[in-house]
Parts: structure tokens; sequence; C-alpha cells
């Protein structure tokens, strides 16, 4: 196809290298060295793509963008920078820019493959999905669903995954951070190399380290031999470290060498070794408030906040929850007997706020196939949280109590009564299994399971509300260690 291309850069010589690379495709050219001859070119004629420099003698890039994409919002923006303004770079992508393309440019070839993209969305006049895209996101069964919110966050995702930069990921416990992370990783070159995960606050401060950067033989008691540790096993992967807030200030500091240096010491070492690892953090907590309180890094928190993706909670992208209830339906059932999810269970699921985001929908969904065996799933499979009293039946035996709030809940009078009541409901449940059709025990018992970590986490958060969200203290309620309480309700509960 032959486009109309603006080429905005105070660099003569860069406008005329593209002016021949392009012409030379028989697109036409305009170079432009500032502002305000781009916005003169751009009031007298159609363009399919302008390629802006972000850093200009009488404007910037930023505010280029923001009017071209008013005033022509097929044309599509590519943003040119140095390392140094990556951030910047980043932040356009977010308002709008198809893609943004590091100064200066060590491969022609990858140049001219972002800029034939953004001329096929330019002239397609909506969002092309690579067929790359689409199977990474059924291999790790993360729905894109249809909130754009979600859709312009995975388009995002997709755009940096190209770029060798260090990626932090925000967002409330439960919105599929480390999903998203590995999306990132198959979507990059790196595809093909190792992805691993650590959750900052599943391991003791003491073996952190150790794990983490290795160890040498006779660094300490029990050290009998070189161990490699986790950056590099990671090494030309992609490490994911969750919960970084959590990391002590001890392994903040070494982060940060790896993040500057690119090297490790291990535990006992004496010379540094060189690993080629991407990172991608996360974090629910509020890391400024954290540098605040001298319990995370100021320039640590500054190296991993060159790129920061936040992910929308569930109640922000309710158009998506049906999708994401039959999709975790469809794991407890063979397709033959997957059953129809009824309208007013969709209702009443969508009118839920899901503190606990998609994690919590997976929990409940789980809970639903544990006794939903007829071709239907009803409001009576639903746990009380989800509608309070509209229209939920009682189950076998069960008793209510009306509160305050009009809302209905089980009448237990103890552990054991109601652990005995339980039983009678298996005892009830086996029984009308048709074993002739086949039963998947398997995944009977891993519901089971589900709802073992799911009541944990309803426990922890009674506990951290008693508590006034301190963990020592719900950890003394609940008779645990505070490390354990934080593990169930962020790692386990899933």
């Amino acid at each position: 196809m032959n486009a109309s291309i603006l080429i905005v850069d105070d660099e003569k010589e860069m406008g005329e290298f593209f002016r021949y690379l392009l012409e030379s495709k028989g697109h036409k050219v305009v170079v432009t060295v500032s502002g305000a001859e781009a916005r003169k070119a751009f009031s007298k004629e159609k363009f399919h793509l302008a390629i802006v420099d972000l850093k200009l003698p009488d404007t910037d890039g930023l505010t280029l963008l923001r009017e071209f994409k008013a005033a022509q919002p097929e044309c599509e923006v590519v943003i040119m920078t140095g390392y140094s303004t990556v951030k910047s770079a980043v932040e356009a992508i977010q308002i709008g820019a198809f893609d943004y393309l590091e100064k200066p440019f060590e491969d022609i070839s990858e140049l001219e493959e972002v800029i034939e993209r953004a001329l096929v969305r330019a002239t397609a006049k909506k969002e092309v999905f690579s067929e790359k895209r689409e199977q990474v996101l059924r291999a790790i069964g993360l729905i894109s669903g249809k909130s754009e919110k979600f859709q312009r966050l995975l388009m995002i995702a997709e755009k940096l995954a190209q770029k060798n930069v260090t990626i932090l990921l925000r967002g409330e416990t439960g919105t599929g951070k480390e999903l998203l992370a590995r999306f990132i990783h198959l979507m990059s070159p790196r595809s093909h190399q190792p992805f691993l995960a650590v959750n900052c606050c599943a391991l003791p401060e003491n073996l952190m380290e150790s794990e983490l950067f290795g160890y040498q033989k006779g660094a300490f008691t029990g050290a009998v031999t070189n161990r490699k540790g986790i950056f590099e096993l990671a090494h030309r992967g992609t490490l994911f470290l969750d919960e970084i807030g959590d990391a002590s200030l001890s392994v903040q500091a070494k982060l940060l060498r790896v993040l500057e240096t690119g090297e490790i010491m291990r535990l006992g070492g004496e010379e540094p070794i060189r690993v080629d690892v991407r990172v991608i953090a996360a974090t629910n907590a509020n890391l400024e408030e954290l540098v605040e309180q001298k319990r995370f890094r100021e320039d640590l928190f500054y190296r991993l906040d060159v790129v920061t993706l936040t992910l929308p909670p569930l109640r922000e992208r309710k158009e998506d929850i049906p999708l994401l209830a039959e999709y975790f339906l469809s794991r407890h059932y063979p397709p033959e007997r997957l059953p129809k999810i009824r309208p007013e269970v969709l209702q009443a699921l969508e009118d839920y706020d899901w503190p606990g985001n998609i994690r919590e929908l997976a929990n409940v969904i789980a809970q639903v196939a544990a006794i939903c065996d007829g071709p239907a799933v009803l409001k009576e499979h639903l746990p009380p949280k989800i509608f309070g009293d509209q229209g939920r039946r009682p189950l076998l035996n069960e008793s209510f109590v009306e509160g305050d709030d009009q809302r209905a809940y089980p009448l237990v009078s103890s552990q054991e009564e109601w652990f005995a009541d339980l039983l009678e409901r298996i005892r009830l449940f086996v029984e009308t299994v048709d074993l002739e059709k086949g039963f998947n025990l398997p995944q009977f018992l891993e519901n089971f399971k589900q709802a073992k970590f799911y009541a944990a986490r309803l426990l922890i958060e009674r506990a951290l509300k008693l508590a006034k969200g301190r963990y020592p203290k719900a950890a003394e309620i609940l008779k645990a260690s505070p490390r354990n309480l934080r593990y169930l309700h962020r790692e386990k509960a899933t």
C-alpha cells in the first residue's frame, strides 16, 4: 500500500534517513523539524502514520500525540525516544501511541516491522491481533474478555513484551498479575527460555537470599555443594517477583545491584556472575507509602517504576464476568456434562462487588461445581455472600438466623456440629451420583482442596478486619504465624 507518513524530528539527518527508507517503498513522506511545522503539515493533509521524536525544540512528542489523535484519530503515531526517556515513551503508548522506538536504531528490520504493523492497523481501522497472541491467551487461560480497559492493557503489555525493560505490575489481590507476567514472557523474544516465579512473602527471610542468588560450597553449615540461585536458573529468560513489597531490605539491595549491573554474587562467592534476566515485579501494596516508612528502598522503587501496568479490579470489568464464569466452570466438567449458567445466576454474579477479584470468582465457581450435578447452575448453588437472602433456598438441613442487615446465614453452634453436617451432605451427594456415567474423582478432590483454601482466606480476612489490618495480631487470633497467614491469604487462596 502507498501511505502518507509524517516525520517529526529536529535532527535533519534522521528525517532524511526516513525519507530514503520509506519513499523507496512507495510511501509519501513529509519531513518536519519542529512542532510548529508538524502542526502546519497536519492541518493541511491526512496521514496514515506519524513518527514523532519525544523531545523537540518547541514542544514535546506527548503534546503532539494528543493533538494528532484528537484531530486525526485514524492516524497511528510511533514515538522515538532515547533510553533515558523510556518511561515517557510508555506513557505515550498508554495515551494512544501505537508503539515506541529507541534511538539509535540497532535493527532496521525491527524498525520496518513496527512501521508496517502501524500501517496495517491504520488502514484496517481496528486492532489487528496476532495469531500468536490468541494462542498464548488460550495456553495460559487468560480471558481477554470484552472490557475496553483490559483489552487496552493487553495491547500495551504485548507491545512492551518486545522491549527489554523491567516492568512493575500493580493491582489488587486476585486480579491476575502472574498470568499477565506469563503473557508478557510468552509474547517476548525470551518465550523459549525459562519463566520462573517467586513469591517474596512465601519464603523465610533467611532462605530468600540463597534461593535468589545461590551459594558456594561451605558458605554456611549444610552448604555441601555449589548451588545456582533462581537468577542463574532464569538466565536469558524472565523472573517474576511477586509481592515485591514484602522483600527484606537486604534482598532489596541485592535486587537493585542486579537491575543496575546485570550481576549477582552467590552467598560465600568471591566473583560476580553475569546474568541476562528480564525482571517483572508485582505488588498489591502501596510502594510509595512503604518508601515513606523506610520499608522499601527509594532507589529500587524508581528502578522498578520505569514501566508500570495496573490491572483493573473485577468490579471495573463486570462485562467479562459471564465469560470468566463459563471458563472456570468448564474446568470442572467434561464438555458433555457442562451445566448452563442461568441468567439470574449471571445477574447475581455481576451484581456482586468481588473484593477478591478473579481469584474469588474462580473459588466461587469451584464451590458451585462441587455441589451442582444437574444441567443448570441455579441460585441455590451460589454461596450466600453473593446475593444475601434474595431467593436462595436452604440446602438439606440448613437452618438460618436473620441479622440486622436482613441477610441470611447458617446457624452453627460449633465446629464439630458443622463438620458433622458437612459429612452428612457429602454422603447424600455421593448417593445421588450416577457412577454409570462416570465421575471425575481427582477433580472432586481438587474442589475440596480449593474449598479448604477459600475457608482459610475468609477466616484470615475476618481476623484482619478485627486486627485492623495487622497480620501479627490476626496471626495471634488464629493461632498461626504472620508469614503463614500472608502465604495462605495471598498465594494459596487460588
